[in-house]
């Protein structure tokens, strides 16, 4: 048992890779603590996609107030300080309820950003080099960004999928604009809140087939349509929001150069890696006490009993 804050905790924080259950647990524990959440997602916070990122359904908020859900447009950016900032606020309020934040996502960076664990680039630099950076970003074709980010940021580059454009991108504007590696940034920053921190863990096994089923769910309300959608709209998977996993797999098909079997196939696959990598991250944050998701309610509730 971790011993006792020196301060105490302001929020709990539920984390862990998708599909491991993160959702339920952090409903649970809301409705025992009287608490709301605080979504930590970067899909979630784009309005326009459903089902491919699976937000809390309507009943889910139904039980518990949501907060960070639908906070931008598609094709906006909207970063990890973006995400301090407004979570700040939204616990803020929270408390002055006199209920408990229930912070939920598996976005890495939001939650450090939360905490205070990373630096604010955007107040460091002005819009002229920020420009200058996303120039220089531009000029290097898609495909080789991915790897020009491994030469000069290895350890970024080896947590980032080459799929995931937005955030390969940031990681090399953060480089053109301050000639740090981003990962070397990851400290410091705003003063650290005080909080407890678990993460979700399953057997691979168990995740992997909680990936595919929850796929064929979404195929099943209708993840194809909405990707049609989109498509037909003229969005491409390179715009901030839709450079994520079960929708970026569906251009190639409606193009015409994949088939539907093969899009389903890369999509799992590459959500299976993307778990990996999310499992990888949080156990090397030595804040996130690690628990058994199938009984992680009671823990957490405990640890936090105990972190005031």
């Amino acid at each position: 048992m971790p011993p006792r804050a020196e301060a105490p905790s302001e929020y709990l924080v539920v984390a862990g890779a998708t599909a491991v259950g993160k959702t339920e647990v952090a409903i649970r524990l809301a409705e025992r603590l009287g608490g709301e959440i605080v979504i930590a997602d970067s899909r979630q916070v784009y309005r326009g996609i459903e089902l491919g990122t699976a937000k809390p359904s309507a009943a889910d908020r139904a039980r518990v107030p949501h907060h960070l859900l639908d906070v931008v447009d598609l094709g906006e950016r909207y970063t990890a300080a973006d995400f301090a900032a407004d979570a700040g606020t939204a616990i803020a309020a929270i408390q002055s309820r006199g209920r408990v934040p229930v912070v939920c996502g598996g976005t890495g960076l939001y939650l450090a950003a939360l905490a205070g664990a990373l630096d604010p680039i955007e107040e460091e630099v002005d819009e002229s080099a920020r420009e200058s950076a996303r120039s220089r970003v531009a000029a290097i074709p898609v495909e080789e960004r991915h790897g020009a980010l491994a030469r000069w940021d290895p350890v970024t580059a080896g947590r980032l999928h080459a799929a995931d454009r937005q955030r390969v991108d940031r990681a090399l504007e953060v480089w053109f604009m301050t000639g740090e590696p981003l990962s070397a940034r990851q400290a410091g920053g705003s003063a650290p809140r005080a909080h407890l921190a678990v993460r979700l863990e399953r057997s691979r096994e168990e995740l992997v087939e909680r990936i595919d089923r929850r796929l064929r769910t979404m195929l099943a309300a209708g993840l194809e349509r909405e990707a049609r959608e989109l498509w037909e709209a003229g969005w491409s998977p390179s715009d901030p929001g839709l450079d994520t996993i079960g929708y970026q797999e569906w251009w190639p098909f409606f193009e015409g150069t994949r088939g539907r079997e093969e899009t389903v196939a890369e999509i799992l696959t590459a959500t299976i890696r993307y778990a990996k990598r999310q499992s990888t991250w949080f156990r090397n944050q030595g804040a996130y006490l690690p628990l058994p998701a199938e009984r992680a309610t009671e823990a957490a509730a405990d640890l936090w009993k105990r972190s005031r």
